[in-house]
């Protein structure tokens, strides 16, 4: 059983989620302990950052409601990319996962999941696979009569830009390289990470997870076999542009937590990493692109605060404009921030946003106004490096 501890908004200071943050959390919030099973098919909510996107949905921070609404911007933001990914996609990968690998035989024909039928396939986890674009879902399942089973799961995402944003869910596991002698520029982000009889997979528009239900070194070679199946001649895109947007370090006291940073599109998969409101308070879809990652201070000590920035790409300069609109006035409602930049002081630390271009950069709990200066002026200048990418 995996125990997962979540705090409860008891109140809101806006109607559109208001200011809370991570150290917003605080004892006004009423404790929620929920044990969630991690059976064959639950077994997503693993790893620790899904099983917080789970509870969040449980206690209502996350709604049924939003659940749909994603459902229908997924829809309406992936009609063409679902046409242009088919097209690049190999369709032999199903047929050529072995019959038998190791001690393991599969069990029958591959099932296939559409996006609408994602919930009844699993239960709690489908709003993060549509919030990534998911077009479709293969499953292929493995036996044994000794030791246990292994799933295959097969998300064809809307591009790699997507694969990758899931696997940056949790960088935790052990890198592992399933294709050794494959060309192509080295990569700073594992495309393959192996734990606890879990293997998850970034390749190109398809994020895979393969998992074995007793972990045994036999079970984790078995694994790992079909882990190079279903890598073996695809293509590795880079990782989205917006990945080096963030700057490794600011000045000698600001870090960047590499393994922390998430890509993302949905407001519902930034609240589970630093929760900004129960409302999508940053106009955040499947055609925005964005990241989020926390800095390391050396002086903060194990308990220390660690600031946070989130860098925001839209479709347009105006829809940027507008978005960092909508954010001062559901997040500062009281701070009198105005113009396309500011720094203020609330009372988790110095906030800062910067509108550049047709993004957005925030900062969350800086130590100071320096500081916040500081991180939004490096990122401001990343984020003009990825304009210039994209062109």
């Amino acid at each position: 059983m995996l125990r997962v501890c979540v705090l409860r908004d008891a109140g809101s200071r806006h109607p559109e989620g208001g200011r809370k943050g991570n150290r917003g959390l605080k004892a006004t919030y009423d404790k929620v302990v929920f044990r969630i099973a991690t059976e064959r098919r639950s077994s997503h909510v693993a790893s620790g950052r899904l099983a917080v996107f789970v509870a969040l949905l449980a206690v209502g921070v996350l709604t049924p409601t939003r659940a749909t609404e994603v459902t229908m911007d997924r829809a309406a933001g992936n009609r063409g990319a679902s046409a242009a990914v088919a097209g690049s996609r190999p369709a032999e990968i199903v047929s050529k996962l072995p019959a038998v690998v190791a001690g393991w035989t599969r069990k029958g024909p591959a099932r296939k999941v559409v996006p609408s039928a994602i919930f009844e396939y699993m239960d709690g986890a489908g709003e993060l696979y549509l919030a990534y674009r998911l077009d479709r879902l293969e499953v292929v399942e493995y036996g044994s009569d000794t030791a246990g089973d292994i799933l295959v799961e097969l998300y064809w995402m809307g591009g790699s830009d997507d694969a990758f944003g899931l696997l940056s869910g949790d960088w935790s596991g052990e890198p592992v390289d399933l294709r050794p002698n494959a060309d192509g520029a080295p990569s700073s982000w594992p495309r393959a990470l192996y734990g606890s009889g879990l293997l998850r997979v970034w390749s190109d528009d398809l994020y895979a997870r393969v998992f074995a239900t007793r972990e045994s070194e036999a079970a984790k070679g078995a694994v790992l076999a079909l882990g190079r199946v279903i890598a073996e001649g695809r293509a590795d895109p880079p990782p989205p542009r917006l990945s080096a947007a963030l700057p490794p370090a600011v000045g000698t006291d600001l870090r960047l937590r590499q393994d922390r940073l998430c890509f993302f599109r949905s407001h519902l998969v930034l609240n589970s990493i630093y929760f900004l409101g129960q409302r999508d308070i940053l106009d955040l879809g499947p055609t925005v692109e964005a990241v989020v990652a926390p800095f390391e201070r050396r002086d903060a000590g194990p308990a220390g605060v660690r600031p946070t920035v989130v860098a925001v790409r839209y479709p347009t300069p105006d829809l940027a404009r507008r978005a960092l609109s909508h954010f001062r006035t559901a997040y500062l409602p009281e701070a009198r921030a105005v113009g396309e930049t500011d720094v203020v002081r609330i009372e988790d630390g110095w906030l800062g946003f910067r509108l550049i271009g047709r993004s957005v950069a925030l900062v969350f709990e800086a130590p100071g106004r320096e500081a916040a200066q500081a991180l939004l002026s490096a990122t401001a200048s990343g984020l003009e490096r990825a304009e210039g990418s994209h062109e």
